[in-house]
């Protein structure tokens, strides 16, 4: 795989959609409460970044595979 300006776009991208639940977990963690978590969010965040680990793994692609 050639690294490109696209493939560095699409790896931050990645990142960066993965990580974007973690202060909501962190904050939850913290205040030993997730009474303020929204479940329904939570669960179709949770299917999202495993449909895009599917698409990763049967694409062969290694910006979306480890960033999910």
């Amino acid at each position: 795989m050639e690294f490109t300006f696209t493939t560095l776009i699409r790896m931050l991208a990645a990142v960066c959609i993965t990580i974007a639940f973690l202060p909501q977990v962190i904050k939850t963690w913290k205040a030993k409460s997730a009474k303020d978590l929204s479940l329904r969010m939570f669960s179709i965040l949770a299917f999202g970044v495993t449909m895009w680990l599917i698409y990763g793994i049967r694409l062969g692609e290694l910006p979306i595979i480890p960033a999910t």
